[in-house]
């Protein structure tokens, strides 16, 4: 003879299933959870890679000693990077030659054949004359001249010179001629800035960035009287708590702090990243 279940058993099933169930939605949401942090390091680290290397080449090509750190409400001079830890903007000069051809200027002076009275340099393999075409091309602007330029020897100090130039290898300093000539020179042509929105939002005013996107600045001339509210500006990654730069030893160590909100968690993934430029 068949026998029936009773309330109680099936009362007593449904709760035991009703538990396995609400264990099994758990342990799913846990595993869910733990693809989407997983999901949202990948990308952290992809994105911080991505604004690391993008920032180290382009201080790869700076000048020697321009980089200095500065906060928004700062005057000029600002104070060189390595005796500076706390100051919320980095900036550098750019070298000329990171978009040029080999031939446009070789960054050597031939001393033998330099006139010092007259600060005319001799700079054998240079076309001048390429040189400013290149730069009227980069910045689309038919009207500039070597007056947009600068340029710095490699010493001790941090000191640009004027230029002009009618021959192709000769070199015109200008200002306050100089009390010794060096045989390596750079030229700049333009300088970067790199910052959080939230130090430089005069500047950057666009409401669909939030404080914590990295900028960075650039194709501006402080020698000029431009400083880099004056220069464009690309978005560098989102996300980022804080970047810092510090000069060590001739190196420059970059800091990246970056987070990430993940869907069903109550606190972002972070994520912190360092990278060294010689």
């Amino acid at each position: 003879m068949r026998r029936a279940y009773t309330l109680i058993e099936i009362i007593l099933t449904v709760a035991i299933a009703g538990i396995l169930s609400m264990g099994m939605f758990k342990a799913l949401e846990a595993i869910a959870l733990r693809s989407e942090k997983a999901k949202a390091l990948s990308t952290l680290s992809i994105d911080s890679q991505s604004a690391l290397d993008q920032i180290s080449s382009l201080l790869y090509n700076r000048i020697p000693l321009s980089a200095v750190g500065f906060d928004f409400n700062d005057s000029r001079p600002y104070r060189p990077l390595d005796e500076v830890n706390d100051k919320t903007i980095l900036e550098w000069y750019g070298s000329a030659d990171e978009s040029y051809l080999s031939g446009d200027y070789s960054g050597f002076v031939d001393l033998n054949r330099s006139d010092f009275s007259t600060r005319t340099l001799y700079s054998p393999d240079t076309n001048l004359s390429a040189l400013l075409v290149r730069e009227k091309i980069k910045w689309n602007d038919p009207s500039l001249d070597f007056s947009d330029l600068l340029l710095l020897f490699s010493q001790t100090t941090f000191k640009g010179y004027g230029i002009s130039g009618s021959l192709p290898n000769t070199i015109t300093l200008g200002g306050t001629p100089p009390e010794t000539i060096y045989e390596q020179y750079r030229i700049a042509d333009s300088a970067y800035a790199i910052t959080r929105k939230e130090h430089a939002a005069a500047c950057f005013p666009n409401p669909a960035f939030d404080d914590d996107t990295l900028l960075l600045f650039y194709d501006y001339r402080p020698w000029k009287g431009e400083n880099f509210c004056d220069g464009k500006v690309t978005v560098l990654a989102t996300g980022v708590n804080a970047f810092r730069a510090q000069m060590l030893n001739g190196t420059i160590r970059l800091s990246i702090d970056m987070n990430r909100p993940v869907r069903g968690s109550l606190s972002p993934v972070k994520l912190s990243k360092q990278k060294v430029v010689f």
